[in-house]
């Protein structure tokens, strides 16, 4: 399994790479080079600083952006900062200049991002120039913003792990969140443990990688020893929600032969024993909003993206099939009124 698991890393590296070498893409080093642009629109992007090559968010985003570029003609510079102020530095400067002949679109694709701007008063100055914020809740002045939320999703993924060990009268699982502040991350969390709990699992634990708001996505040697407690307490699944540190609890899924779930995309790589994983379309909803971004349409300054919206869904891994889980139908019937009852409670 191991080197399966590398094999399909290495790939997907490689795949990032080629990418990077067809759009334009630098950091915050003064003395990159702009590359050369040929488009009349232009789509500036700025990733969470854990980068690619995880087969997760940022990696479908990218994959979504060279779709999208490639169907309907735009030009993209890319930042991989190392840390969220090099990122916001990254946008400052952006905003500073004023598009001429051009329509220009900066992207921030994660809400790492999110405190910072809401508490920016930098905005570009002409109407050419637009911003967008992935992830956040909340409508921020002089931004688009939209979210895609997990809470139904994670329902049904606890609900059909509860369901497929029903034998089993004290299964517990636990979920390893960012930190308490992230409503995106808290809805994932949420979902998965009232799943879990309805439909038999004796304990759902919700357990944070760390305390600090924006923390706790890029922190795979504490993701790991959190595991490791949890593991001593009785926990034998694990639901991991924290960006680039997710990649540590597959890693203990492999070396303490637990189960667990993916999320972002499918993650079966990195583990044989993951049963499902919950898939955000981000890429989908970047192109579609980059599509209506150029054709000058209207578009709501916020929007949230729940489970009718066909941008998050579930997907079995390896031998796992739906079939497996007797009773799954009545949990994927209750979704929607679910997720709504989250909601109104937020």
């Amino acid at each position: 399994m191991n080197g399966i698991i590398t094999r399909n890393v290495i790939r997907v590296v490689f795949i990032v790479a080629i990418l990077f070498s067809i759009i334009g893409c630098s950091d915050n080093d003064e003395n990159n080079t702009t590359p050369s642009l040929t488009s009349t629109n232009v789509v500036e992007v700025v990733f969470s600083p854990s980068g690619f090559g995880d087969l997760g968010y940022n990696d479908i985003i990218l994959t979504g952006l060279e779709e999208s570029r490639k169907r309907l003609g735009f030009d993209v510079m890319m930042h991989v900062p190392a840390s969220v102020e090099d990122g916001i530095a990254i946008y400052n400067k952006w905003a500073q200049k004023t598009a001429k002949d051009e329509r220009r679109l900066f992207i921030f694709a994660s809400n790492q991002y999110e405190s910072a701007l809401r508490n920016s008063s930098v905005r570009p100055s002409d109407a050419n120039s637009s911003v967008l914020l992935y992830e956040t809740h909340e409508p921020i002045n002089g931004v688009y913003t939209f979210r895609i939320g997990m809470y139904g999703a994670a329902y049904l993924i606890g609900a059909y792990t509860a369901l497929t060990n029903k034998d089993e009268s004290d299964y517990k699982a636990a979920v390893l969140a960012a930190n308490p502040f992230d409503r995106n991350v808290d809805g994932a969390a949420q979902g998965f443990r009232d799943g879990f709990i309805e439909a038999g699992g004796a304990d759902a634990t919700i357990s944070y990688i760390s305390d600090k708001e924006g923390d706790g996505y890029n922190m795979p040697n504490e993701a790991y020893a959190l595991c490791n407690r949890l593991y001593e307490s009785g926990h034998t699944f694990f639901f991991p929600v924290a960006g680039g540190s997710n990649k540590a609890v597959y890693q203990f899924s492999r070396n303490q032969g637990v189960y667990t779930a993916g999320i972002d995309g499918d993650m079966s790589a990195y583990s044989g024993l993951m049963n499902c994983s919950l898939v955000k379309n981000i890429g989908s909803a970047t192109k579609d909003f980059i599509a209506l971004w150029l054709d000058k349409k209207e578009i709501p300054q916020h929007q949230d993206f729940l489970w009718d919206s066909g941008y998050v869904n579930v997907i079995y891994c390896h031998d796992w099939k739906e079939t497996d889980a007797q009773g799954i139908e009545t949990f994927k019937n209750n979704i929607l009124g679910k997720e709504t009852e989250y909601e109104k409670s937020k």
